[in-house]
């Protein structure tokens, strides 16, 4: 966030949750979509240059969505921690003069817990972008193995 002291209490309150709710949405989508360009990826079967064009592809695309799914989960010990100071601020009556500056010193650090945690996320999300571009719905079904044949 990088705002100036002293911190807006509701700010920082209102980014930490919006980050929480975009580290939910990525634990939610990304191991989805990973699975899903998984299974597509064994079943190209055959040796012919669109069956390699699209291995490569996909594998690029799990390559992606594993990062993006290493991102958030080093961002979330510092939701977790920003969690703990935020109910440290809630039980903090914030117009007691004698506990302004235990207030500040919190608000600070969720300061800096947001920042480290945005920068993971972000990276997260562009990740996940980045691992969505190739769709393994659009692999053609010609080069695709039958998952009901014989041999499965």
């Amino acid at each position: 966030m990088d705002s100036a002291f002293p911190f807006d209490p509701a700010q920082l309150l209102a980014e930490y949750a919006d980050l929480r709710q975009r580290a939910a949405l990525l634990e939610e989508q990304v191991p989805a979509y990973l699975q899903r360009v998984s299974d597509k990826l064994h079943r190209i079967g055959g040796d012919s240059e669109l069956a390699d064009h699209y291995r490569s592809l996909l594998v690029g695309a799990r390559s992606n969505a594993l990062v993006s799914i290493e991102n958030y989960h080093q961002a979330m010990p510092y939701l977790q921690t920003a969690e703990s100071v935020v109910t440290q601020l809630d039980a903090e009556p914030d117009n007691h003069p004698a506990e302004h500056g235990d207030r500040a010193v919190l608000l600070e650090r969720l300061d800096e817990l947001i920042d480290a945690a945005v920068r993971m996320i972000d990276l997260a999300e562009q990740c996940f972008d980045d691992a969505k571009d190739p769709d393994p719905d659009a692999v053609p079904q010609s080069i695709l193995d039958d998952p009901l044949g014989p041999d499965r």
